[in-house]
């Protein structure tokens, strides 16, 4: 019903898209039975609708699709979906700059050539103005782009986000109350961490500038059990001075040489 037979019938087209959203949203196997109907690349096409009565469903649809397997997600990416979301992110209306946020965040929760396709559209700094600046639904639905991203990508992919300015992004959002979204950013801290290996003392030289160290060391008090755990390891592991780490094994060294000539009670017996 979303071919050229109809015209721009508005009426019809909003409903066409509405019953695709309706059909992509759920198991694979329901993904799949519309991907093979042909009908996705007319589908992508409505991304550039100007009526937001048919963008609304279509790009919900293509949201949906990108939920499913990586395979799924390709079908919109060859069809070009891509290419219309610096519109979609930029949008007026919020409700569509918050699903195109959360469509992006599904695809770079795919593979690297994925979100490699998703840095090549130029969509990254627009998520994360999303993440500095939008209402919170859409801030929440970047913070899973973001996360995503430092999940499932490549080394240089987590650097070209954290050159983009992600992290004071990032570390702003840690003292929201939503506890999901303070773990899904405090695990992109955490991955990007990880991952820049090279770059450690520059990422946590950003982390501590931007105040993000003081957020992080005030969530090892959080109530959250995980979200506390990560911090205290973040905290633990990357933002304990050298000078304290080897005190420590100079402590333990010492003692345990200490304990090893330490005289065992009434004395030695020769």
């Amino acid at each position: 019903g979303i071919n050229a037979e109809y015209g721009e019938d508005s009426e019809v087209l909003t409903d066409a898209c509405w019953a695709l959203s309706y059909l992509t949203d759920g198991a694979d196997e329901q993904i799949q039975m519309v991907i093979d109907s042909g009908v996705t690349p007319h589908l992508v096409r409505h991304l550039a609708q100007a009526d937001v009565r048919v963008l609304t469903p279509a790009v919900r649809a293509v949201g949906n699709i990108v939920t499913g397997s990586a395979s799924q997600t390709q079908t919109a990416l060859d069809s070009g979906a891509l290419s219309y979301f610096s519109a979609l992110l930029q949008h007026h209306k919020e409700t569509i700059k918050k699903e195109a946020v959360w469509t992006v965040s599904n695809v770079t929760a795919g593979t690297k050539d994925q979100i490699q396709a998703v840095i090549d559209h130029q969509l990254i700094p627009l998520v994360v103005t999303a993440l500095d600046t939008a209402d919170f639904n859409t801030q929440k639905e970047a913070a899973w782009s973001v996360s995503n991203m430092t999940a499932n990508g490549t080394p240089e992919q987590i650097s070209y986000l954290i050159r983009l300015g992600a992290v004071p992004a990032m570390c702003k959002l840690l003292s929201v109350r939503d506890p999901q979204i303070v773990q899904v950013l405090l695990d992109g801290i955490n991955n990007m961490l990880e991952m820049c290996k090279q770059d450690t003392d520059h990422l946590c030289t950003i982390i501590e500038d931007c105040g993000g160290l003081d957020k992080i060391e005030d969530l090892q008090k959080h109530q959250n059990k995980q979200i506390y755990k990560l911090a205290f390891d973040i905290i633990d592991k990357y933002f304990s001075t050298e000078e304290c780490i080897e005190n420590e094994e100079n402590a333990e060294q010492f003692n345990f040489q200490v304990n090893s000539t330490v005289a065992p009670e009434g004395g030695f017996n020769f």
